[in-house]
């Protein structure tokens, strides 16, 4: 008796679309059970539901949870509507369908895709649907940006939450209007920075005002349906430096913040305040553009690239953070010592114990982690790059065959028409035999056709998919690193975050993550969890 796990997924697009029924939650369970009665060895064990998650990741709590399930055997089934939802991004669905799932001896069925790992093996047609797939969560990356962009060079403010200082307009849709109270905050915060007080000095004036923070400002005075559950409910310098460095303040739109090399990394460059492309004048200013330019030359004559009393730089700025609090970590200095033996929670360092708990990790240990994780990160990179170009040269001759033929009967049916008109003038067919030869001809041409573009699309993209994971390959093309080897520069190429907890435990970012592994590894002090 096979115990089935029934997975269901919808996006946040596919929930506000009208019509979506059957990729409803409720229908995907449904149409699982009905697929169930129809047999006599299955029994339904437990239903995960990602509500509102996207397909373009694996990050998703249901079906991390249904991981989880298949390592202690509380399920030796899984059981969805279509692949698409088990995944759109085409890599990772191809791992887990193809290599995965039968590892661990689990049976797959994708019930509209007539798949069943128990009659089949996982076989080209999937591999080419998943590629679809992917080819729609690129498109639909190019339309949500084109729109969004379109919007805010309306003048839009497209981002659900307005800024600290705004609220949005109830009458002009994504229109900013001015929050007297938490204006008037704002402005105090730039006038204390060009008098000379810190992020820190703010922070900690702020806080013995009681004056609530921004995330705990929206949630419980404004109650705009703030979504906040993290962090202590008090001013911190990362929040103050974020409305020092905001344009919004000064009335414009910013059109982009960022840039990303790929929809499918998480990675993204920051663009620089001078290179953003602005709409001004899209709302009423709280900061005048000539305050914002003195407190930004201000901001850049302060930045010092280092965390440390002795202004020296060390490989983990801005990449280091803690756990618990979110905090960037800084270097403990050892008075006893006369230097330095690791890295401390900076909000426990300036704050004290009421803020945030102790949080240390030494160099060694933090050193020796990284360098094991970013290994394997690289290793898995590789293969899987490498499993990618073998699939798709194993699929290649079947779809070259596939266009020949098209195009060969494509080709033949032009000659039968050629030969039918000649016929006609010949007087061996009449009008109406020849018409009704020539439609029949030119329908299947068209058919051809629509199977002929469908596959070029498909050879299309699989060239995509190759090119785009040699991409994430260029960023990990480097040999098995040591302890020695690890310097800023590498930390930059690989990491985006790091987070440290009080237990010694860390989860780690990468910029490019591997295909097979999550993003994050999860590390106590003795090795891997």
């Amino acid at each position: 008796m096979y115990k089935a796990g029934i997975y269901c997924r919808i996006s946040i697009e596919e929930q506000n679309k009208e019509g979506e029924y059957s990729n409803s939650i409720h229908s995907q369970i449904q149409m699982a059970r009905d697929y169930m009665a129809e047999q006599n060895d299955i029994m339904e064990k437990k239903v995960y539901v990602d509500d509102g998650a996207s397909g373009s990741n694996f990050e998703r709590t249901e079906f991390r949870q249904m991981l989880a399930d298949i390592e202690f055997g509380v399920i030796n089934m899984v059981i969805f509507k279509d692949v698409s939802r088990l995944g759109r991004e085409h890599i990772d669905t191809n791992y887990y369908l193809g290599k995965h799932f039968p590892e661990k001896q689990i049976r797959v069925i994708s019930i509209l895709d007539n798949y069943d790992s128990a009659l089949g093996t996982y076989d080209e047609m999937i591999e080419i649907k998943t590629l679809l797939n992917d080819m729609y969560l690129r498109d639909t990356s190019k339309k949500i940006k084109t729109t969004i962009q379109t919007k805010r060079r309306m003048g839009e403010y497209t981002p659900k939450q307005p800024p600290y200082g705004y609220v949005k307009s109830k009458t002009i849709h994504n229109h900013l209007e001015v929050d007297p109270y938490a204006a008037e905050i704002v402005r105090r915060i730039y006038r204390m920075y060009q008098n000379g007080f810190g992020c820190t000095v703010i922070c900690r004036t702020l806080n013995e005002d009681e004056i609530p923070c921004p995330a705990k400002y929206k949630k419980d005075v404004l109650k705009n349906n703030y979504v906040w559950d993290t962090g202590t409910g008090v001013w911190t310098s990362s929040a103050v430096r974020g409305i020092l460095k905001n344009l919004v303040y000064t009335g414009a739109v910013v059109i982009r913040k960022y840039e990303k090399p790929s929809y499918k990394l998480s990675y993204r460059r920051s663009i620089p305040l001078e290179e953003m492309e602005l709409v001004p004048d899209a709302h009423e200013a709280i900061i005048s553009k000539e305050e914002f330019d003195l407190v930004q030359q201000i901001r850049k004559g302060r930045r010092v690239p280092c965390f440390d009393k002795n202004k020296e730089p060390h490989k983990y700025v801005g990449l280091l953070f803690c756990g618990k609090c979110k905090t960037a970590m800084r270097k403990r200095y050892l008075s006893s010592h006369n230097g330095y033996d690791g890295y401390m929670c900076g909000f426990h360092q300036k704050q004290g114990q009421n803020y945030c708990e102790l949080n240390h990790i030494t160099f060694e240990k933090l050193d020796e982690l990284v360098v094991f994780v970013i290994n394997l990160q690289l290793k898995q990179m590789k293969m899987d790059v490498k499993n990618l170009e073998t699939q798709i040269r194993q699929m290649q001759p079947e779809l070259d065959s596939k266009i020949a033929k098209l195009q060969a009967k494509i080709e033949r049916n032009l000659e039968y028409r050629k030969r039918a008109y000649e016929q006609f003038m010949d007087e061996v067919l009449s009008k109406e035999e020849y018409l009704e030869l020539k439609q029949m001809y030119e329908t299947e041409n068209q058919k051809y056709q629509r199977e002929l573009s469908e596959l070029n699309h498909k050879a299309q993209s699989q060239q995509s998919a190759v090119n785009e994971t040699k991409i994430c390959q260029e960023h990990f093309n480097r040999r098995k690193i040591t302890v020695e080897q690890l310097n800023r520069e590498v930390l930059v190429e690989l990491i985006d975050k790091i987070y440290v907890y009080p237990d010694q435990k860390l989860d780690i970012y990468f910029k490019f993550s591997s295909m097979e592994n999550s993003a994050d590894k999860i590390l106590e002090k003795d090795g891997v969890i």
